[in-house]
């Protein structure tokens, strides 16, 4: 009978997922009826949906630091080099995919204390860790509350290094990583409007995109530090000219105890400052759009760019009071380290046929002599610098069909195991079916 409750279990935990399917789905068509049968009252709750369907296929000349099945596209790896002198690295490789399609939802509800108020939800394929890989992943959810001079929104959406009018006209998922960040931050933002000028600031925390450290990607390095992820921005908008300038705070504690020389465990309160600062604009003129930003980041390897910070061997050092007493204190100590990256890109904004091409340059910063012998987390360690040129091509059929093709190719300069170029050619071609 051992065989018959199994049997019996699992079917009693699928009927229970099969009911809790059709409750949601119940409550989407009840709430969608709703909104159609409500069209008498101003009190209506509106919904809209909306998403796209996005197979892309792309092909390597070597292999490259990847994720998501090699769609999050960053550098080449460096030369490897067999017994007889091949590189192992010099493979090329074909897939495709179509994680990134999205399903999405826009709300709005009736005012509120003076403020117009909506919402978004939005996830897509690509999971939350490379192993998740095809599992839904939440993108954006956030409420925004706009009165006619200020705006607060809280929840999760793009960092705010992360300019959503001054982003690169690239489709492939990188976005033009690790020259333009990449991530999303669980936030609370407030923009005061002063006409043209906007005063942006945000206190952010990481999750699917976390800082590095002893225990590897992590968020409980700033979760013990206390401090949100502080970022402070000024920006001008007159509508066709858009540009600003943004400065960040992050503070980090690595490690909250430690292992002294004598084999002892104790506590630690080690932590230390990284601080970046960005400037960016947009020009758009006729139907075409000039893009560009410039980012000076410490340890913003959250944000997919190069980065991290070194640690110390242990160190300690006594004090001496008077009276003879003294006490030791054992702790690590750090340093950031960064990149300064610029990009610009320059497309047509309107039309069936629209060109563009990216381009993005990259140098780090902040590892010298002085750190020899330190452990090194973060992105990028080994490399000098990064630059890429990235043309495309995008036609829209419609409104809902569109079809691309993008050619990127990415050069890195590596100084370990020794100083030597690498270049990487990916072909991309995708098409977008949007509803």
């Amino acid at each position: 009978m051992g065989w018959f409750n199994c049997f019996l279990t699992n079917t009693q935990k699928i009927m229970r997922r099969i009911l809790l399917m059709a409750v949601a789905l119940f409550a989407v068509i009840n709430s969608s009826a709703q909104d159609t049968t409500a069209n008498k009252s101003e009190n209506k709750v509106k919904l809209n949906f909306y998403g796209d369907i996005n197979p892309q296929i792309y092909a390597d000349t070597r292999k490259v630091l990847e994720g998501r099945e090699g769609e999050m596209l960053f550098y080449p790896l460096p030369e490897s080099l067999d017994a007889n002198g091949n590189d192992i690295n010099a493979v090329p490789q074909l897939n495709m995919v179509a994680i990134t399609s999205r399903l999405g939802l826009r709300i709005q509800t009736p005012d509120m204390l003076g403020a117009k108020v909506s919402g978004l939800v939005e996830g897509d394929f690509t999971g939350a860790t490379g192993s998740g890989i095809n599992m839904l992943r939440l993108r954006h959810a956030y409420m925004d509350m706009r009165w006619t001079n200020s705006e607060l929104l809280v929840g999760q959406y793009w960092t705010p290094f992360v300019v959503h009018e001054v982003m690169p006209g690239t489709r492939p998922l990188n976005m033009g990583a690790p020259f333009h960040p990449y991530s999303r931050v669980v936030q609370a933002r407030y923009t005061q409007y002063f006409g043209a000028i906007e005063a942006v600031g945000v206190a952010a925390f990481q999750l699917d995109n976390k800082s590095s450290g002893p225990l590897g990607g992590s968020t409980e390095y700033i979760r013990n530090s206390c401090v949100p992820d502080l970022t402070a921005m000024i920006r001008y908008n007159s509508g066709r000219l858009f540009f600003g300038a943004g400065y960040n705070f992050l503070l980090l504690k690595p490690r909250t105890s430690l292992v002294g020389f004598d084999g002892l465990t104790y506590t630690t309160n080690t932590t230390f400052a990284s601080h970046s600062t960005t400037v960016f604009a947009k020009y758009e003129f006729d139907n075409w759009s000039l893009r560009m930003q410039a980012i000076a980041a410490e340890n913003m390897d959250a944000h997919l760019l190069l980065g991290g910070y070194a640690e110390s061997p242990l160190q300690y050092y006594t004090t001496t009071y008077p009276g003879g007493s003294f006490s030791t204190n054992i702790h690590y100590n750090y340093k950031p380290f960064g990149c300064y990256t610029m990009w610009v890109d320059f497309g047509k904004s309107t039309g069936k046929w629209r060109p563009g091409i990216f381009m993005g340059y990259g140098e780090t910063f902040g590892l010298d002599d002085s750190v020899d012998g330190w452990n090194i987390y973060g992105r990028g360690k080994d490399i000098h610098y990064l630059w890429r040129v990235q043309p495309r091509i995008g036609y829209y059929l419609s409104k809902n069909i569109q079809f691309f093709g993008e050619i990127e190719y990415t050069v890195a300069e590596y100084i370990e195991p020794y100083r030597h170029n690498v270049g990487n050619m990916r072909f991309i071609l995708s098409a977008v079916y949007a509803f």
